[in-house]
């Protein structure tokens, strides 16, 4: 079997995003040969020349054009625009700071309490009998 090199399949200059625009853009003002550019972006050395001699033509160009992206992102916004955060109807705190300072103080009562009063559960599983006490009675004499 033998084994040919098969180039892909170029790309046209309109399908180029935005980004990637001025990435070929930036790289031929830094010194980068076309060949290479257009290697690393799958165009023909004759459209990053034109990317380069038109820039900023293909840019208004690119941006008017509506893109996936700017589409996601712009119902992702109008989602969140229309669905407001669900708040409580009868807030007792004005403020978060409120609320949060009210959190922290029912926190610390709770410790407290585990604290000042431990579980009454009498011990079963002593093994020392409990001591009955004697009663004692006290005469008065008179």
């Amino acid at each position: 079997m033998i084994a040919t090199k098969i180039e892909p399949a170029l790309k046209r200059i309109e399908d180029l995003s935005l980004r990637e625009l001025d990435m070929v853009y930036s790289l031929s003002r830094i010194g980068r040969s076309y060949p290479d550019i257009g290697k690393r972006y799958r165009i023909s050395e004759s459209d990053v020349r034109k990317i380069v001699n038109d820039y900023v033509q293909l840019r208004k160009l690119c941006e008017a054009r509506p893109t996936d992206e700017r589409k996601h992102a712009n119902a992702e916004l109008q989602l969140t625009a229309k669905k407001p955060r669900k708040r409580r109807c009868d807030a007792i705190y004005a403020t978060t700071k409120e609320r949060q300072a009210a959190y922290r103080a029912r926190l610390q009562e709770r410790r407290r309490a585990g604290v000042q009063f431990p579980s009454p559960a009498p011990i079963t599983d002593s093994s020392t009998p409990v001591e009955e006490e004697v009663s004692v009675t006290t005469v008065v004499i008179s």
